[in-house]
């Protein structure tokens, strides 16, 4: 736990400092600028497979490169909420709310339908919470194998996004743990005057052997993978509903396993939503400008700089520049 709280930290501080030193002519900021294009007159992906080629592959410095801007653009996602954006958040926020009322009822449902149909019940939902978990990351291996095995860019291409979804919604998932300090369903004492659900805070000593319940880490990544899947192949009608379906069991079963109250869970699909959303259209936007050749692919190299910030002082910077 603590070397997940040093990387949150160096996280938090190098994302401002690689935002300020950032050139007007690198491919990050014209990504953002395009993002602020697409944020108000909407964005149409194009999903055909002869769009995935050469020149909108994602080799290993694109994927850097792309992966450092999701960073920086979910760090600063709140910053360009607008007009119907706030309505939207503001309902969400009151759904999750709202489904904290149910946090109780809900839990105790589980915990009966649980002793009503165990070892059956018991043993599915463990496997579906896996496959959410430490079998996820050999699932990406496979599909990525199938894609390169039998030469689909576009399923590699997929692969890519949803890794960087996972890592991406990874980090916030851990940041919301760490300041949450919420006790899980398993960990409450019943003989105690604790609050069953409340949030205690950072610094709050989670029982040995557990962390911060909310959000639900395993759903976030589920979503956040099924979202890529889903965007990506919106055009093959089976593919999103396997994703969002096999998602929501994973969620469920995290439920049914006394791991999550209701409200981890849901907060942690909408977490995994918006990164897997995020992603999907930044590497769409970064396309557009390969294809359009506002950005040259092939050539390139990663320069150190240092700059002067009036209230910050000296920051160093890190600029990739193609050529």
């Amino acid at each position: 736990m603590q070397v997940k709280s040093v990387f949150i930290t160096a996280i938090i501080f190098l994302l401002p400092i690689l935002s300020f030193s950032q050139r007007p002519d690198t491919v990050i900021n014209r990504l953002d600028s395009l993002k602020k294009q697409t944020d108000t007159t909407g964005q149409k992906n194009l999903i055909e497979p002869g769009f995935y080629d050469e020149r909108t592959k994602v080799n290993a410095r694109v994927f850097g490169i792309l992966l450092l801007n999701d960073f920086k653009q979910q760090a600063l996602s709140p910053l360009d909420i607008k007009g119907k954006g706030w309505l939207t958040g503001a309902a969400l926020v009151g759904a999750t709310v709202g489904v904290s009322f149910l946090d109780k009822p809900i839990q105790e449902w589980a915990a009966g339908l649980r002793r009503r149909n165990d070892p059956t019940l018991g043993s599915f939902s463990r496997t579906v919470s896996d496959i959410g978990g430490v079998y996820q990351v050999a699932t990406f291996g496979g599909i990525a194998a199938y894609g390169f095995i039998f030469k689909n860019p576009k399923l590699r291409t997929t692969t890519a996004l949803a890794t960087q979804s996972y890592i991406t919604s990874t980090f916030w998932s851990t940041l919301f743990k760490t300041l949450s300090g919420r006790l899980r369903p398993h960990d409450i004492n019943e003989n105690s005057n604790l609050n069953m659900s409340r949030f205690h805070g950072p610094f709050y000593a989670i029982p040995y052997g557990s962390n911060s319940a909310f959000p639900s880490g395993h759903t976030t990544l589920a979503f956040a993978a099924a979202r890529v899947y889903a965007m990506e192949y919106k055009n093959v009608p089976a593919i999103p509903i396997i994703s969002y379906s096999m998602a929501s069991l994973i969620g469920f079963s995290r439920i049914i396993e006394n791991r999550h109250w209701a409200t981890d869970v849901f907060a942690g699909a909408l977490l995994g939503l918006a990164c897997g959303t995020q992603v999907v259209n930044n590497y769409h936007r970064y396309a557009k400008l390969v294809r359009t050749g506002k950005v040259k692919k092939k050539k390139g190299d990663l320069s150190l700089n240092i700059q002067y910030l009036p209230g910050v002082g000296v920051v160093p910077g890190a600029v990739y520049r193609f050529r």
